[in-house]
């Protein structure tokens, strides 16, 4: 082999080993910090489209106090009104259910941020189903989220005081 050749390999080499660096980085940012923001021209569309439908749900947060005023006649009898974080680091940590649903894991854009080896960035969701009930969902983790000793494979209809285990945590709801 010529000299031009061999230098070649080795600077074809060297820019081959760089490319795997930056992807192995791009893999790993997206596991801990969660998928890239949505683009300002995707926004927009987005919000047109809230402007334009109907304003039937009513704000989450501060607002949502307002909901108790309701009739209880809506509401099961194993109405949850919390999660409660019941083993793990955040033990105690109290989050009053609104309209939203909560996400759980490392990232720091969920709901309830964990700091937990093994839950992923965006880890499980826990949402209302539309009928007065709440189901979880694990939102594709590498290690599983389980309710009680089973490992969800679809979202799952969640029920007051069933446990939901995420790596080290477990939460439940709570009326």
């Amino acid at each position: 082999m010529t000299e031009f050749t061999v230098v070649a390999l080795r600077f074809g080499l060297f820019i081959a080993m760089w490319v795997f660096v930056f992807m192995v980085a791009g893999v790993l940012s997206r596991d801990l910090f969660g998928p890239r923001k949505v683009r300002a021209g995707k926004r927009r569309k987005r919000a047109k489209a809230q402007q334009s439908a109907p304003a039937t749900q009513q704000p989450v947060g501060a607002g949502a106090a307002a909901d108790a005023t309701a009739p209880a006649a809506h509401q099961p009898s194993n109405f949850a009104s919390e999660l409660v974080v019941t083993s793990g680091p955040l033990s105690g940590t109290v989050i009053a259910l609104g309209d939203a649903p909560i996400t759980l894991g490392r990232s720091r854009e969920n709901t309830l941020v964990l700091d937990d080896d093994f839950a992923s960035g965006f880890h499980a969701k826990i949402g209302p189903d539309g009928r007065g009930g709440w189901y979880v969902e694990d939102l594709g983790s590498t290690n599983g989220t389980f309710m009680g000793q089973h490992q969800l494979e679809a979202p799952t209809s969640l029920g007051v005081h069933m446990p939901v285990t995420i790596g080290n945590t477990t939460v439940e709801l709570r009326s």
